[in-house]
């Protein structure tokens, strides 16, 4: 079965309530297309067909949870804070870089005769800088970002964001158009309904493709001037379109590395579990996830089902 993996930085599930940008702005759509939307009171729910489950992201280390050790452990299965001894971000700890090497998903994946692709693009200025950090022995970008370049996954840029072949950090590629010289004016900006039929055609051409959403966690610590609504409402969209029109042999997952966005009463990680999405035939049969740690395991089960 083929595998689109979404990843939503910083998105944890929390209840209804006016503190949740989920409750304020319904996800009509995706409830119309899933059966249930992003609430702590929702979960588990389970069909043949659909799960959504709240997912430990604390790992039994005291604290909240932290973006490095967090993706670490969803791309690796190895529990990053643990193994660390605290929770740690927003970049993967030197100190587990040699584990990711060896343990990564898409060596996984590859070792299972699987082809990857790392659907996010990035400015060719963006990527040439964590190059040269990488080479100080510095990792600045994203676990999988760091993944894809220890696997020779190749990282893409504003060629295949024009071409169709990419997806935005932030979806839509408005980004690239507001935040020169760093992006890149002449990107059109699209729907997260092309997005989401963007990354869907990726997925014919790959066993397994991997998209990262970082807004999510960019508005919920007050870094970038975006309405939380306007980010829910994008999401609703997205992955509405997503799940309709996936394909019989595709497995769509979702999962976070910590809470964050369920909360604006704090700009701070929450300790609110995080959801864990699943669609696709036989989804069912990835329900028994309790984790963050887990969940590269659970992608590996579906990409051999």
């Amino acid at each position: 079965m083929n595998l689109i993996f979404v990843f939503l930085d910083g998105v944890g599930l929390a209840e209804r309530s006016v503190r949740n940008p989920f409750f304020l702005t319904p996800m009509t759509r995706f409830k119309d297309v899933f059966g249930c939307e992003f609430f702590l009171e929702d979960v588990p729910y389970i069909t043949a067909d659909k799960v959504m489950l709240a997912l430990d992201a604390g790992l039994g280390v005291e604290g909240t949870g932290e973006s490095g050790t967090g993706q670490f452990s969803i791309y690796t299965g190895v529990n990053g804070a643990k193994y660390f001894g605290r929770h740690y971000g927003a970049q993967i700890p030197s100190s587990l870089r040699a584990v990711l090497a060896e343990e990564n998903i898409f060596r996984k994946l590859k070792a299972l005769g699987k082809t990857c692709c790392y659907a996010n693009a990035y400015p060719k200025g963006f990527i040439a800088w964590c190059l040269e950090q990488r080479a100080k022995g510095k990792v600045r970008s994203s676990v999988l970002f760091e993944a894809a370049i220890l696997e020779r996954i190749p990282i893409r840029s504003r060629e295949a964001l024009k071409a169709g072949e990419a997806i935005s950090g932030d979806m839509i590629a408005r980004w690239w158009r507001l935040n020169e010289p760093d992006g890149d004016a002449p990107v059109q900006e699209i729907s997260a309904t092309q997005a989401a039929r963007n990354l869907l055609t990726l997925s014919h051409h790959y066993d397994a493709v991997f998209y990262e959403f970082f807004l999510t966690d960019l508005v919920a610590h007050g870094k970038i001037d975006t309405a939380a609504a306007e980010i829910v409402t994008q999401l609703d969209e997205f992955l509405s379109v997503l799940i309709a029109e996936l394909p019989e042999q595709t497995m769509l997952l979702l999962t976070s590395d910590h809470g964050n966005f369920e909360d604006t009463s704090t700009t701070r990680h929450t300790r609110n579990p995080v959801p864990f999405l699943a669609v696709g035939k036989e989804a069912v049969a990835l329900s028994h996830i309790r984790a963050i740690d887990e969940v590269c395991k659970v992608m590996l089960q579906a990409a051999v089902l």
